[in-house]
């Protein structure tokens, strides 16, 4: 989460160098083992961007080339950028709000992905209702097609096969 607080601070991208910058202030080096964390650098720019919490790309027209870190689309999916500021005023003692621009940011975001899941909810709704009129209209054709079907074996029965199949019983 602490990672994701950085990007989300640096205006969704933040460059290898802040990421370090604060990992270092917390006693988390590159290339210095960590207790809890193993290889730091290893886990943030191999395992977590293998398992899509982060993403880490080159940023464009950089020379030399320099690196920078967003959300993931697993970040995107599992927290939303109000739980990740949640966690940051948390982390410094105040209130999201007190973040003004960055809780801003993440109402209209929370809003987006509300407007977004009733869309999905309707368009989901709109296909069912339209799936259950074919289908039902299928039924309708299906049984109709049996009706007709029994309807052309009963009059292709010679006239006196009922009578001697009921008297042969």
């Amino acid at each position: 989460m602490l990672l994701l607080g950085v990007i989300f601070m640096k205006g969704n991208h933040a460059t290898e160098e802040e990421v370090w910058e604060v990992l270092n202030m917390l006693g988390v080096n590159a290339g210095r083992r960590h207790l809890i964390f193993g290889e730091p650098r290893r886990l943030i720019t191999k395992e977590l961007v293998q398992q899509k919490y982060l993403e880490y790309r080159q940023v464009p027209d950089s020379d030399p080339p320099h690196y920078e870190f967003l959300r993931g689309a697993r970040a995107h999916a599992e927290t939303s950028k109000m739980k990740v500021l949640e966690v940051l005023a948390k982390i410094n003692n105040r209130v999201p709000s007190s973040f003004s621009n960055l809780y801003n940011e993440a109402l209209r975001d929370e809003k987006e992905f509300l407007e977004a899941r009733a869309a999905a909810r309707d368009a989901a709704r709109a296909a069912a209702k339209i799936a259950a009129k074919k289908a039902a209209k299928a039924a309708r054709k299906a049984a109709k097609a049996a009706a007709g079907a029994a309807s052309a074996a009963k009059a292709s029965e010679p006239l006196g096969a009922k009578s001697r199949s009921s008297s042969q019983v």
